[in-house]
């Protein structure tokens, strides 16, 4: 999937090699985190999860929106993309704890909303 999705510029679709697409993709990805984990951390109050997010979602918004103006597209800057890395990963990483706190928990409620009808 990552391979297809760095060849969609090639076939035609330059849109999504674009800075506008790249922002509304990362608050888009920020506000579905918040939402999935924030579920989690009502029900089982583990709100150190919220932390976790909280920090890559400062850290991926800072460098989308008040990083340094790029002048030279075609280099690539190493800062950013490690700082989105990161960013990303801890992103990830609240993700996955939250999914592991909900396989664990025997309560009704993760039961019903993992499990498909």
């Amino acid at each position: 999937m990552p391979v297809l999705i760095g060849l969609l510029p090639v076939l035609g679709l330059s849109f999504l090699a674009s800075h506008m697409f790249e922002r509304t993709a990362c608050v888009t990805m920020i506000l579905f985190a918040t939402a999935c984990v924030w579920s989690g951390c009502r029900v089982h109050r583990r709100w150190g999860l919220l932390a976790l997010l909280g920090a890559g979602a400062v850290l991926v918004g800072y460098i989308q929106f008040a990083g340094a103006p790029e002048e030279n597209e075609a280099q690539t800057n190493w800062r950013e993309a490690a700082g989105m890395a990161i960013g990303g990963s801890l992103i990830a990483a609240s993700h996955l704890l939250n999914l592991k706190l909900r396989t664990r928990c025997g309560c009704r409620q993760c039961n019903q909303s993992g499990k498909p009808k």
